[in-house]
């Protein structure tokens, strides 16, 4: 047998060893693959900007005033002019009788650019019940993206009832349109669902050349405008803190993982200490012994970081429409539920996870190797080993407090303060054998020598720190990182609601053609105890210089 296979052979007696270092490599790749694959889908769905079946309008025409919307007739007398490069919009919230909250958007597809309908739609399975025809003639198609049903409990071809009673066009399946949290219906059929003929929320201008859109900013009537896409806030600025919330949990689950990967290691490589003795015995050099070692952590690296990136990526896909439904709603962006994610930085868990197992079998390995071949010299040595690993764990853990202490002082940046957290986490957890060992050292000479019991759980509990300090180490982030997921679930739950509650200030609004002026004579007609405060108005309407 060679000396790989002697080695592996301690995993078929001890299998319950070898999950437990899987475990660990799993942890540590499954959650930052996951949210490094959802991080990255969000920019390249930022980075492709808003596109409508595959064409990407440079700008829209809306009302000046958001409360209104915009006549048919002059979107027809625009078209007519020849800007043909306008398309109408349509966008509707409607609610279903299950009490979720569905975006639809209206179009026409033949007046989008030409690109645009020279897809074939039938090109796949997914898309065998999906047509332009079916699209735009009665009875329709409402439009989604496969995830987008599976989130709804819905099947191709099946009907959406809402509240109001109406039933939605039968639903199709469409793939790789950049659909993502939202719905396509035609205009008409929209337009006929919300009772809004002849309205429409905003025209899309696609690419023509800068005289044509200077023609086209002339000709809009006064209650229009144009807004470049180039004027609206950059999607990645808006939801930087969230994609940084979700990278700061796969990277604390990243840590944990680090930690039951050494204590894997360390645990495996002290119950084989009379295997690898003998085997030095018998004439194996270190070297071969470091050799075979390594190559055997190397394969439960790949293993177990293919299995990690892969339950990663089939976590980022199920929570993918979650998280496009919450940048929808806080901070109206919209990212695409694409087919396959973005692959890009799949690479890099696979990478940090090799470079930290590297660190983490450093000692363990170090340690086992130079052990004494003498059984009578191993206890001496091995508590010499602890005592000398605890104080180096110490110094790195007041380096990284006082790392922390500076940053805190110093630091005016995001990241420079997201590495002094970091140190913060880390520092503390690396000084709490040296806190446990002081603890019971105290309660020793507190504990009188008449109280045997006590004292001999005291000692047995100092021997113990020694094997057990880095598992009460990862048990520590463990809960770390559990309390804070949660505070920051929570803060940020609270304060988004507390921003809604400082501009919410009544349980229901009805939004019509009123003016202020004209609401402000009404109260004071029928109550003129009351008064009317415009908290925030589009267009500000003053009868005189003194009002």
């Amino acid at each position: 047998m060679t000396l790989n296979g002697i080695l592996l052979s301690h995993y078929r007696r001890h299998p319950v060893q070898a999950l437990f270092l899987l475990t660990g490599i799993i942890v540590a790749n499954v959650l930052l693959a996951g949210t490094l694959l959802i991080n990255a889908q969000a920019r390249s769905s930022y980075a492709q900007g808003e596109q409508y079946l595959n064409t990407s309008p440079v700008g829209q025409v809306r009302p000046k005033d958001s409360n209104q919307s915009i006549d048919e007739r002059d979107y027809v007398g625009l078209r007519r002019q020849g800007f043909d490069m306008l398309a109408p919009l349509l966008r509707q919230m409607v609610r279903t009788e299950n009490g979720e909250i569905l975006e639809l958007l209206g179009i026409d597809v033949f007046a989008m650019p030409r690109p645009s309908r020279s897809f074939n739609f039938n090109d796949s399975a997914g898309l065998a019940d999906a047509s332009l025809t079916g699209f735009a003639f009665p009875p329709y198609q409402l439009w989604a993206a496969p995830a987008r049903l599976e989130q709804l409990s819905a099947e191709n071809k099946s009907r959406i009832r809402l509240t109001s009673g109406e039933v939605l066009p039968p639903l199709a399946a469409v793939t790789n349109q950049q659909l993502g949290h939202r719905m396509l219906l035609d205009i008409e059929a929209l337009q006929s669902l919300s009772g809004n003929d002849s309205k429409l929320s905003a025209m899309l201008v696609f690419p023509a050349s800068a005289a044509r859109i200077t023609e086209l900013l002339q000709a809009l009537p006064d209650d229009l405008e144009y807004v470049a896409n180039t004027e609206a806030p950059d999607p990645a600025e808006l939801t930087r803190s969230f994609h940084l919330n979700l990278a700061a949990m796969g990277l604390l689950a990243f840590v944990v993982g680090l930690f039951l990967i050494y204590n894997a290691l360390a645990f495996s490589y002290t119950d084989r200490r009379n295997l690898i003795r003998r085997l030095r015995l018998a004439g194996v050099m270190k070297g071969e012994l470091a050799l075979a070692l390594i190559l055997e952590l190397a394969l439960f690296l790949v293993v177990g970081t293919l299995i990690g990136t892969w339950l990663g990526a089939q976590m980022a896909a199920l929570l993918l429409p979650g998280v496009g439904r919450t940048l929808a709603q806080l901070y109206g962006v919209y990212i695409t539920y694409p087919d396959g994610l973005v692959p890009t930085g799949a690479w890099l868990p696979f990478l940090m996870t090799v470079v930290a197992a590297g660190l983490c079998v450093l000692f363990p390995l170090r340690q086992s190797l130079n052990a004494p071949m003498l059984e009578r010299k191993r206890a001496g040595w091995q508590q010499h080993t602890v005592i000398r690993r605890d104080r180096l764990m110490a110094l790195t853990g007041f380096l990284l407090l006082t790392a922390a202490l500076v940053t805190g002082l110093m630091t005016t940046h995001l990241w420079p303060a997201l590495l002094g957290m970091a140190s913060l986490l880390l520092g503390s957890a690396l000084l709490l054998p040296l806190v446990l060992r002081l603890l019971i050292s105290v309660s020793q000479k507190l504990v009188p020598a008449r109280n045997a019991r006590f004292s001999w759980m005291l000692a047995d509990s100092r021997w113990l720190l020694g094997p057990a300090s880095v598992a009460l180490m990862a048990m520590t982030l463990a809960l770390v990182a559990n309390s804070g997921l949660n505070t920051m679930i929570s803060s940020f739950r609270q304060a988004t609601d507390d921003w809604l509650g400082q501009r919410l200030v009544a349980d229901l609004y009805l939004r019509g053609e009123n003016r202020g002026a004209d609401l402000e004579a009404w109260v004071a007609d029928t109550r003129p105890e009351l008064s009317v405060s415009q908290r925030y108005r589009t267009v500000v309407t003053r009868r005189g210089p003194d009002n």
